[in-house]
């Protein structure tokens, strides 16, 4: 298997873990508030994460996670806590249907950045971005015909939340690239697994700075619950977090990005499947586009047709 489709495969995994968010957290926000599912949510993957990490150096895998720079990582992490607040905040004030539209413009958002940062950007890369954007958007049938009377605020941090989820994955690449050593090789301290232990250990600390604040937080109670909190520390959050990370350093920020957006269509199916709810013909056409998207996003040009660079659009 390449580099490239090992990459795709983390990222499909991540996509996959991460859809589950939205099955778990809906039974777990039924008894505890926003800042409670926070702070167990991390309160629960930080020592998982080090639990695998531990085992995985027992076994002779991986860096010490003291030979690495924590501080990024761990910078990472408070930002993802951040992200995951502004997330609920985001559906506090928006219907669920546009906030998905418009966060999930994040991956327009990583093409851009990485074009300021000076990688190259082909072409099909940005038809690609446009497919994904439009079958996004047909998942999602209420927005196609009208949102309504939404609150300008939670637009704003919603928009806020895709530019801050671009700046993630374009920071999080730098985290997992091989670090030079002295002798001017290269080792893996660019690990996804210890990245996803630093970075949760981050989300925990602000998780918990943000629930003193709040006055304290109540735990789950009832088998229900407590299983689906459990589910959202160790699936939603460790396995796509590290997923997420070795996805990054494989294929690179933009292309990561637009495998990530599967998110939505994969939703759609345990929405279907567990929260027996029903698709219309609109959003089977969309999840056909974003499929679409990510799969032309992926294409290699011909070797007689090398990529060209292009500015964006």
């Amino acid at each position: 298997m390449s580099a490239k489709q090992r990459g795709i495969a983390w990222m499909l995994v991540s996509a996959l873990a991460y859809s589950l968010f939205t099955v778990f957290g809906k039974n777990v926000l039924e008894q505890l508030g926003t800042t409670d599912v926070l702070f167990w949510r991390f309160a629960i993957a930080a020592p998982v994460a080090w639990t695998v990490v531990a085992v995985r150096r027992a076994n002779g895998y991986g860096p010490s996670p003291l030979a690495v720079d924590w501080r990024p990582r761990f910078a990472a992490g408070v930002m993802f806590g951040l992200l995951a607040y502004l997330a609920f905040a985001s559906l506090d004030r928006l219907p669920g249907a546009l906030y998905i539209v418009i966060c999930y413009t994040y991956p327009a958002m990583v093409a851009i950045g990485a074009r300021i940062l000076g990688k190259p950007t082909t072409r099909h890369m940005w038809w690609a971005v446009l497919i994904t954007l439009l079958g996004i958007a047909f998942t999602v049938p209420e927005v196609v015909d009208g949102a309504g009377d939404s609150a300008v605020i939670g637009m704003i941090i919603t928009l806020g939340n895709a530019f801050l989820y671009a700046c993630y994955i374009l920071f999080s690449e730098r985290i997992v690239a091989s670090e030079p050593t002295e002798d001017g090789s290269h080792h893996n301290s660019g690990d996804g697994f210890v990245a996803a232990a630093w970075g949760l250990t981050g989300a925990f600390l602000f998780a918990a700075i943000l629930a003193l604040a709040s006055g304290g937080v109540e735990a789950p109670s009832g088998p229900k619950y407590v299983w689906s909190m459990i589910a959202l520390g160790v699936v939603s959050t460790v396995i796509s977090g590290t997923a997420f990370f070795l996805g990054v350093k494989h294929l690179g920020p933009a292309p990561a990005a637009l495998v990530a957006s599967t998110e939505p269509v994969l939703t759609l199916i345990w929405v279907v499947l567990i929260l027996d709810e029903s698709l219309v013909p609109i959003q089977i056409v969309g999840a056909v586009l974003v499929i679409v998207g990510v799969i032309w996003s992926q294409r290699v040009p011909k070797v007689n047709e090398p990529a060209r660079a292009v500015p964006a659009p």
